[in-house]
């Protein structure tokens, strides 16, 4: 009887362990800090991370709320950030968005964890 939970167990751990093994790898991604600017809706700002290759090319989403607490939805910008020096630079241009809370977001990838930058309020343009 004790042989047949034993080898029971072994066989418990040997099916499992790829699925620890999956789990402690998901929370190996690198941070990453994203900041924004809106002035006159012309959206840009930083990728930071400890980890270089994930500074560049990072997929970039603006979202948009006319309430600080939200609901948030996507606008339908987007931009890819560039590694210039030590941060990842993206811009999306002048999207006409000019009222309400924003923020950007980039998408995690395999080595890199999501980041989502601070909101902020724009009234007619400006930053308040």
């Amino acid at each position: 009887m004790k042989k047949g939970l034993a080898v029971l167990f072994a066989t418990a751990v040997v099916m499992t362990s790829p699925v620890f093994t999956w789990v402690a790898a998901a929370g190996t991604a690198a941070k990453t800090m994203v900041t924004i600017q809106g002035p006159d809706g012309d959206f840009r700002g930083k990728v930071k991370s400890p980890d270089a290759t994930c500074r560049g090319d990072r997929h970039i989403l603006l979202f948009r709320s006319d309430n600080a607490d939200g609901p948030f939805v996507r606008t339908g910008n987007s931009d890819t950030s560039e590694q210039q020096g030590d941060v990842g630079v993206w811009s999306m241009g002048n999207t006409g968005l000019r009222d309400g809370y924003f923020f950007a977001k980039a998408k995690a990838t395999p080595d890199c964890a999501r980041g989502r930058s601070p909101v902020i309020h724009l009234v007619n343009g400006v930053p308040q």
